[in-house]
C-alpha cells in the first residue's frame, strides 16, 4: 500500500467557490521558501473562475493561469482537466507579466487540454436563451466546452498546434456555425464577451475566427507540450513541493450540486486522476485542503438554502467583502455555514482537513449563526442534506449561535494560542463536526495566516 507524497497539498473549496483559495494556494507554496524549485497545478475549470491574491503588496487575479507562476522556480502546469480560451490565456499572461514585471514562474500547457473557444461561448449563449439550463452561467462557454469532449468532438491544443490546424478548427466553427444556425442565430454575429474586457465583440466569420487564434496559437506554441513524462517525473520525486489548484468547489460539481447551479467540470480533488492520466490519486496527497469562509458561505445562482438569512448580515458581507463574482460581477447570495451541508459535501469531495478563511470577517456583539440540522417540515424529523431544490424546499434550519470576535484584532494573529476564544471555540465545531481545520486565514496577504496543526 503506497503512503502519501511528502510535500504535497491540494486545495479546492468546502462549498461554491470564492471563498478565497487563491491566496491559499500561494500562502501554501510560501510555505516551502526555502525549496530550490516546487510545482503548482491547475486540474479543472476555464477562463471563468478567478483565483485573487495580495503578493508583495500587488493584487493579481488569475483565470486560467495557476496561480504558482508568481513565484520564481515554481513550474505550473495546466492540465486536460481544464479547458483553454487561448486568446484569453495570451490576454491573462499579458497582464499579469504586466503586473509582475515579467512572469516569474514556468509555465507548461498539456497539449490534450481541451479547448475553450469563442465558439463555445456563442452555443451557450444561444441555449441559454431557448433552456432553462443558463441560470449558473457566466457565458464564457465553459459548459459548452465540457460538453464537446463528452460529445466526442473537441478540439484541443494538440489540434491548434497541428501543421493542419486551419483545416481542424475551420471545421469546427463550421460545425458551430450549423448548431446556432439550427436555433436561429448566426455564429459570425453572436456576441462574446472575453474575460478580461467589459465590452462584447462579434465572433466574426470563420477567416476571422482563424486570425484571431493564429496570434494565440503562436504565442501558446512555447508552452505546450505532452504531459505525461514531465509530470510523472516531478510528482515521483517526493523532496519537490507540489499544490495543486481546483476551481470552483463541490456543491458545483454536477453529480452534487444543485441544479441548475452546477459546473460542467469536476471540481474536487477526488477526480485529480482523471486530469492527471492517474499520475496522482487523490489518497496519495497528504494534505487534501477544502477552504470554506468561516462564519458564512457566498452562493451565486438560483439555488435557495433552508435557512432566513438576517438582511443586515447579508448586506454587510457583501458591501465590506466585495461579495460578486469575479467574472460577471453579480451580487452572492449570503448563507449561514451549513454543517450537514459541509458533511455531505466532504464525503463526495474526499478532502482531509479545512482551511478556515476570512475570520476578519467577525464583529464583537455580532453572533455567527452555523446550521447544524435540518428538519422535515411536515414530519418534523432530521433530515438529510440533499442537493436538489424540491428537496431543500421541504427543510427548515435549525441553528445554533456562537459568539463573534474582532475582526480588524485578528489581523495580528501569528498562532493559534494568539486567536480569540471565540474564535477557537468555532473552529473547533468545525474540526469535530466536518473536518480538522488545519490553517486559518485573516487577510489577503501571503502572510495572514495560522497553522493550526502540524502536518
Amino acid at each position: 500500500m503506497q503512503s502519501s507524497r511528502p510535500n504535497s497539498i491540494s486545495v479546492e473549496d468546502a462549498f461554491f467557490g470564492d471563498s478565497g483559495k487563491g491566496s491559499v494556494v500561494v500562502k501554501c507554496i510560501g510555505m516551502f521558501k526555502k525549496a530550490q524549485s516546487a510545482y503548482s497545478l491547475r486540474f479543472n475549470g476555464g477562463a471563468n473562475a478567478g483565483h485573487e491574491t495580495l503578493y508583495n503588496g500587488k493584487v493579481v487575479t488569475t483565470h486560467q493561469l495557476p496561480i504558482g507562476l508568481i513565484f520564481e522556480n515554481t513550474t505550473s502546469f495546466i492540465t486536460r482537466g481544464a479547458v483553454i480560451h487561448p486568446q484569453d490565456l495570451v490576454a491573462e499572461i499579458e497582464r499579469t507579466s504586466h503586473i509582475l514585471g515579467g512572469i516569474p514562474g514556468k509555465l507548461i500547457i498539456d497539449e490534450r487540454t481541451p479547448l475553450c473557444l469563442d465558439t463555445h461561448r456563442a452555443r451557450e449563449l444561444v441555449m441559454n436563451r431557448v433552456t432553462t439550463g443558463g441560470h449558473g452561467s457566466t457565458g464564457r462557454g465553459i459548459a459548452s466546452a465540457y460538453e464537446s469532449v463528452y460529445g466526442r468532438y473537441a478540439v484541443t491544443m494538440k489540434d491548434l498546434m497541428a501543421h493542419n490546424w486551419k483545416d481542424i478548427l475551420g471545421s469546427h466553427y463550421d460545425l458551430y456555425a450549423q448548431f446556432l444556425k439550427g436555433f436561429g442565430s448566426s455564429l459570425a454575429q453572436t456576441q462574446v464577451k472575453p474575460t478580461l474586457q467589459k465590452i462584447t465583440q462579434p465572433v466574426g466569420s470563420k477567416q476571422v475566427f482563424l486570425k484571431n487564434l493564429s496570434a494565440a496559437r503562436n504565442s501558446l506554441k512555447p508552452y505546450t507540450v505532452p504531459l505525461y513524462d514531465i509530470l510523472s517525473k516531478a510528482w515521483n520525486d517526493g523532496t519537490k513541493p507540489f499544490v495543486l489548484e481546483g476551481a470552483q468547489g463541490p456543491g458545483l460539481d454536477p453529480y452534487h450540486g444543485v441544479y441548475p447551479d452546477i459546473t460542467a467540470s469536476r471540481p474536487m480533488i477526488r477526480n485529480i486522476n482523471d486530469a492527471t492520466y492517474n499520475i496522482i490519486l487523490p489518497e496519495d496527497i497528504r494534505i487534501r485542503a477544502a477552504v470554506m469562509k468561516t462564519t458564512y458561505v457566498s452562493s451565486v445562482g438560483t439555488r435557495v438554502l433552508p435557512a432566513t438569512i438576517d438582511k443586515k448580515f447579508e448586506k454587510r458581507i457583501q458591501e465590506d467583502f466585495a461579495e460578486k463574482g469575479k467574472t460577471t460581477g453579480r451580487l452572492r447570495d449570503i448563507y449561514y455555514v451549513s454543517i450537514p451541508m459541509a458533511q455531505y459535501l466532504q464525503r463526495a469531495s474526499g478532502y482531509n482537513c479545512l482551511v478556515a478563511s476570512h475570520l476578519d470577517a467577525s464583529q464583537i456583539g455580532e453572533h455567527i449563526t452555523i446550521t447544524t440540522k435540518y428538519v422535515d417540515k411536515k414530519t418534523g424529523k432530521k433530515s438529510a442534506y440533499f442537493p436538489y431544490q424540491d428537496a431543500l424546499d421541504n427543510l427548515s434550519a435549525q441553528s445554533k449561535l456562537f459568539k463573534g470576535w474582532d475582526g480588524e484584532k485578528i489581523k495580528a494573529a501569528k498562532s493559534f494560542k494568539d486567536l480569540p476564544v471565540n474564535c477557537r471555540t468555532l473552529l473547533d465545531y468545525y474540526s469535530k463536526h466536518v473536518a480538522p481545520v488545519w490553517m486559518a486565514t485573516h487577510g489577503a496577504d501571503v502572510d495572514d495566516y495560522v497553522i493550526l496543526k502540524n502536518s
